[in-house]
């Protein structure tokens, strides 16, 4: 039989099967013989299973998900929302299910930074929760549904380095770093980070720096003069550490390039690579 390259029912044959099976039970259960009350429950149970099976035939595990915690134990916001929502409960299944895959694949130092990042997020998880506690959700400013879809698609495409380079895109809680050749010996740096809610302490930092074991970029302003500021990417195992070192003239606390408590640090992960 002919069906999508995915393997996935249509869905109205889906419906068109369950209504079918629906049917010859009932009609079963109006026009047959006499049974027991096992036998009864016997035929309640084959429509049931029968049903999960096509359920699942389609792709459609996801109507069977539970979260990642146990919600009797539910204590915060965030954690009762999911516990009452299937779509959060979905999404908090797939963050936990990525983020295992993920510290599997990483070395420990890379593993140990993740476990910071997971934390940020769910530090950020249960503001957006509480933010969100009692408001219609046309109203709402951040959709907690979409964050956390966010973060499972983030962590599902974490890789591992495959060579000791720095060109890619790594990604964290706060942005992301991508890092272009331009010559045999040269690279291009683009890094843009900020607070993930409110999107304060914007930082957008960038340039063209010497192929070396770690890179370093000294930060300019409009006229292309130091600003005081310096940026060096190293790497710590299979993630990207960037450290920001230096006094800004007048005074100043952050890059000109970053907004008010901006700052460029961060470690990051691989989430695609060029070669």
């Amino acid at each position: 039989m002919a069906g999508s390259e995915t393997g996935r029912l249509p869905a109205g044959l889906v419906a068109a099967r369950i209504a079918g099976i629906a049917g010859s039970w009932r009609e079963e259960k109006a026009g047959g013989p006499m049974i027991s009350k096992a036998g009864k429950a016997g035929l309640v149970a084959v429509p049931l299973a029968m049903l999960a099976a096509l359920l699942l035939a389609n792709g459609d595990a996801r109507a069977l998900s539970k979260p990642s915690f146990d919600c009797a134990k539910a204590a915060s916001t965030a954690e009762k929302a999911i516990c009452a929502d299937p779509a959060l409960a979905q999404a908090d299944a797939d963050v936990a299910k990525s983020y295992a895959a993920a510290l599997k694949l990483l070395d420990a130092r890379a593993g140990k930074a993740l476990r910071d990042d997971q934390s940020d997020f769910i530090r950020y998880r249960d503001q957006i929760a509480d933010f969100n506690k009692d408001t219609p959700k046309d109203k709402q400013t951040v959709d907690l549904a979409e964050f956390m879809h966010d973060r499972a698609t983030f962590l599902a495409d974490i890789r591992k380095p495959s060579v000791a380079g720095f060109i890619g895109t790594w990604s964290s809680m706060r942005g992301t770093v991508e890092i272009k050749a331009v010559s045999a010996v040269r690279l291009e740096i683009s890094e843009e980070v900020a607070e993930p809610i409110s999107g304060n302490g914007l930082c957008e930092i960038g340039g063209t720096v010497k192929l070396r074991n770690e890179l370093r970029l000294v930060d300019t302003d409009d006229d292309n003069k130091p600003t005081g500021f310096s940026f060096t990417f190293r790497h710590s195992g299979d993630a990207l550490v960037v450290e920001q070192s230096g006094d800004g003239k007048d005074g100043r606390t952050q890059p000109p390039s970053c907004g008010a408590n901006g700052h460029a640090d961060g470690t990051f992960f691989l989430t695609e690579q060029r070669k």
